[in-house]
């Protein structure tokens, strides 16, 4: 308990007193708690984002990865790769019934060679989108400064799994731009707090297995 008795008799009305007293304060500790985690996450991936227009200032990635789950992040990849001009893009956790044709002709982008463009149909959650990108980068020697998109809120556990999962040999640099979200609307704010926990969830999940690519279990996102 968080406040013990001060007396060694007492009674129920101060027990229960005391009862209610400590779950208050356990729900307001633990409240802060799951704000700070929140508003960490927004952060990690805005400065994520700023760090990754510094790399690629008059640069380019060598490849840009999309992670889908929401809408708007294929649009905000076609944006950034007609910046740096470039039209190497992974596409992973595409539905089987979307095709390299129906994900970008909706948005006209036909500066873009959709021939450069490879769609991963496996990939079910954010493990296994980290996943299917190692894979794909591990046929693709020559890709080494990676861009990957997602959502801000999504960014912070993407770079969790992408270390937690980064073999000794691997010298592929990860850069992450998130699409941004207006945390005022209702509906913004509650995936931020199911982000959170599932970013918990993440991390417990990478402490409790092992982490080698051959033999880690699936988790649900």
């Amino acid at each position: 308990m968080l406040f013990r008795s001060k007396y060694m008799f007492e009674s129920r009305t101060t027990k229960a007193r005391r009862a209610l007293f400590n779950i208050a304060a356990i729900f307001i500790l633990s409240s802060i708690t799951y704000a700070i985690l929140c508003l960490a996450l927004v952060t990690i991936a805005r400065q994520s984002t700023r760090q990754a227009d510094l790399a690629f200032f008059q640069k380019q990635p060598d490849l840009i990865v999309v992670f889908t789950g929401d809408q708007g992040r294929i649009p905000y990849a076609i944006q950034k790769a007609r910046a740096f001009r470039q039209s190497q893009i992974f596409i992973s956790g595409v539905y089987k019934t979307n095709s390299v044709d129906s994900l970008v002709s909706p948005l006209t982008a036909e500066d873009i060679d959709i021939n450069m463009l490879e769609i991963d149909y496996q990939a079910r959650n954010t493990v296994e989108n980290v996943m299917a990108t190692y894979k794909h980068l591990r046929h693709n020697f020559a890709l080494k400064k990676i861009l990957i998109i997602s959502h801000d809120y999504n960014i912070a556990r993407i770079q969790k799994i992408v270390e937690s999962l980064r073999r000794d040999e691997d010298k592929t640099e990860f850069y992450y731009s998130g699409v941004e979200t207006d945390f005022t609307k209702y509906r913004n704010m509650k995936i931020l707090m199911t982000e959170a926990f599932k970013y918990t969830r993440t991390w417990l999940f990478l402490m409790l297995w092992d982490t080698d690519m051959d033999k880690i279990g699936v988790m649900p996102d």
